[in-house]
């Protein structure tokens, strides 16, 4: 069954994401990014700059929503056990829904632009460091032991979430509802549980 042709920027850039998944990105071309997306070359290029544009455009794509989502996260005004179970909450769902951009990234990162890559980095970096602030507030309230080097808990917990986008293929038995459940369960030895205060 052929592809619908697509008909917008962000139809093209899940295009280029499936054949960067499948190709790899050294390996696929814009043609194969054009025939994925049932556009002619010179129709994707009235779009599409280059393919090294693909590949920061889907990088962006991860970026930018989990920094909006983190950032609300952190400065809203829940509870440290809630704005814990939030930033858990945002991780899963944003590997679930961004899983093939994802894997593009964690593949084929050493393919961006210096300037990109310093982009992203420092994003991870802003964001492991917010995770931090969180987990040591959650720390000082109880909500997570506190005898755990903060640092390396945000590393193997951000780590872990990273992986789901590699092994989830959304038509299992576990929903991303589910997945959260069993995220918060394995890590019950680490979040403690909640108390009658």
């Amino acid at each position: 069954m052929a592809r619908q042709r697509a008909t917008s920027v962000q139809e093209l850039v899940d295009a280029a994401a499936r054949v960067f998944e499948r190709k790899g990105y050294v390996d696929a071309t814009i043609s194969d990014v054009a025939t994925e997306a049932g556009v002619s070359k010179p129709t994707l290029y009235q779009y599409v700059d280059s393919k090294r544009w693909l590949l920061e455009t889907i990088v962006e794509q991860v970026i930018y929503p989990l920094r909006h989502g983190v950032e609300e996260i952190v400065t809203s005004d829940r509870t440290p056990r809630a704005k814990l179970e939030a930033y858990l909450r945002l991780q899963v769902d944003s590997a679930v829904r961004y899983r093939t951009y994802y894997r593009v990234l964690t593949a084929d990162e050493h393919q961006l632009s210096p300037q990109a890559l310093r982009n992203y980095r420092s994003w991870a970096r802003d964001v492991n460091h917010a995770a931090e602030k969180l987990l040591h507030d959650c720390a000082q309230a109880g909500v997570v032991r506190d005898d755990l080097d903060t640092a390396t808990a945000v590393n193997l917990v951000n780590g872990m979430l990273l992986s789901v986008a590699r092994w989830y293929r959304g038509a299992g038995r576990l929903g991303p509802d589910e997945l959260h459940v069993q995220v918060l369960r394995l890590l019950s030895g680490f979040v403690l549980p909640e108390t009658d205060d």
